[in-house]
């Protein structure tokens, strides 16, 4: 019983979510998987997201807000994890939304709807969890940033979806350069 009513919220959510193309269901449903882990649903997410873009534009890693600059960007990454800029908080902020045992349960389950959904299959989703498990455990942003072109299109980086993945990509590889120049002492 409870299976039709979490797949009826997670439709109604994915085709209300406010200026996302209707082509970008899966994503919207990912995303809000995402916010639903927040007692603010996703409020201060969204506005990390946003405060993350100015700060990349900000530090002329983007040159607008356009698909476009992000596609320069992903050409460009090593510029992004080169110490330039300190952590977008996007990543942080999902961890921590993350220490909820009861909101982690409620939101694999939200994904496991999503990933049996019947657009599911071959969408850019789909590659995209595909890439992130294949290769190896400690891979180049470079070698990412390559497979990861090989999917986007200018267009996607309208969704939110996209530049949430996008910034967690910079602070996870920003967090690890850092921890490299800085190894705990002992290990110098």
């Amino acid at each position: 019983m409870l299976k039709p009513i979490i797949c009826a919220i997670i439709l109604f959510t994915s085709c209300v979510s406010f200026g996302q193309d209707k082509n970008y269901e899966l994503e919207a449903t990912y995303m809000n998987c995402m916010y639903g882990i927040f007692e603010d649903d996703g409020a201060e997410l969204k506005e990390l997201i946003k405060n993350a873009e100015q700060k990349l534009v900000a530090a002329k890693l983007l040159k607008d807000t356009s698909g476009e600059s992000y596609i320069a960007l992903f050409k460009n990454i090593e510029k992004a994890v080169d110490g330039r800029i300190s952590s977008l908080g996007v990543s942080d902020h999902v961890i921590e939304g993350m220490s909820d045992k009861v909101k982690v349960k409620e939101n694999m389950t939200c994904m496991q709807v999503m990933m049996k959904s019947e657009n599911f299959e071959g969408s850019k989703l789909s590659k995209l969890i595909q890439l992130s498990s294949s290769g190896s455990s400690n891979p180049k942003i470079t070698a990412i940033t390559e497979k990861l072109l090989l999917i986007f299109e200018a267009k996607d980086f309208d969704h939110d979806f996209y530049k949430y993945l996008t910034f967690s990509l910079i602070d996870k590889f920003n967090t690890a350069n850092k921890k490299q120049s800085n190894p705990p002492k002992g290990q110098n």
